[in-house]
């Protein structure tokens, strides 16, 4: 490597960490929003029930609003994908509403649980960034399988309140493994590129193991089935968590 690639190489690296420092700071933006939200949200005193009444209506709105927003800054940016630009200002845009029409609608369906979920699933999403900018896309892949199989564990403990949505969400996270399963394949066969409208695009590295991408596929379909069949237990969570670990440990080595 001469000291042209090598000055190269830098400023990724500096870029990605960069990336990813903006989603932790973010995460802690949110994470601190969360806290003044769960102040007036759920443990509200009785002369603050006007405070609570207000949320509530404004989340109301906010679960209809936001979607719309993302979705309107969703095409903008697939439409400067498509013309072969970069449009850094719609990729934000898009980001940002997609996480926030997220926790709006978490909190307008599972309001009081809905809040304590988004501070686990705040700081995971910040763990998911920097898998993303600073470990191979493989391993994001496999850590992105597992948070969906614990997000499943966590919704199947509310089956009852919320049938609809936990059922509807297991349906979508089972499509979800099987493309991940078919994807994997794909690029398995194409040595890690895959033609996305009409291009050829080089997604993960020619060495990399994919069978790691099927057993994950495959581990995580198992608890979800084992969580519906027998109830969610401690040990499901510890299972993937578990395999989560030993994925890490694997990719950091390979790192090296």
């Amino acid at each position: 490597m001469d000291k042209r690639e090598r000055t190269e190489r830098a400023k990724q690296e500096d870029a990605a960490l960069t990336r990813a420092l903006i989603w932790i700071v973010g995460s802690v933006v949110l994470e601190a929003l969360l806290l003044l939200l769960n102040r007036y949200y759920n443990n509200y005193r009785v002369s603050e029930i006007g405070i609570r009444l207000a949320l509530d209506s404004m989340f109301r709105v906010l679960a209809v609003v936001l979607p719309v927003c993302f979705l309107a800054a969703a095409a903008w940016w697939a439409a400067a994908w498509k013309k072969g630009r970069k449009s850094g200002l719609a990729q934000a845009a898009a980001t940002i509403l997609a996480i926030l029409s997220a926790c709006a609608l978490i909190v307008r369906f599972f309001t009081e649980t809905g809040v304590k979920g988004l501070y686990v699933g705040v700081p995971c999403m910040a763990v998911l960034a920097l898998v993303y900018y600073l470990y191979q896309r493989e391993f994001f892949a496999v850590t992105l399988m597992c948070a969906a199989g614990l997000l499943g564990l966590w919704l199947m403990n509310r089956r009852i309140t919320h049938g609809a949505v936990v059922y509807s969400y297991l349906v979508v996270e089972f499509l979800f493994l099987a493309a991940m399963a078919l994807a994997a394949r794909k690029l398995q066969n194409g040595s890690g590129a895959m033609d996305i409208r009409g291009r050829r695009v080089q997604l993960l590295g020619k060495n990399v193991n994919y069978t790691m991408l099927y057993l994950t596929c495959l581990a995580v379909a198992l608890v979800q089935v084992m969580g519906l069949v027998m109830g969610v237990m401690t040990l499901l969570y510890a299972v993937l968590i578990v395999w989560l670990l030993a994925m890490a440990v694997y990719y950091t080595v390979r790192l090296m």
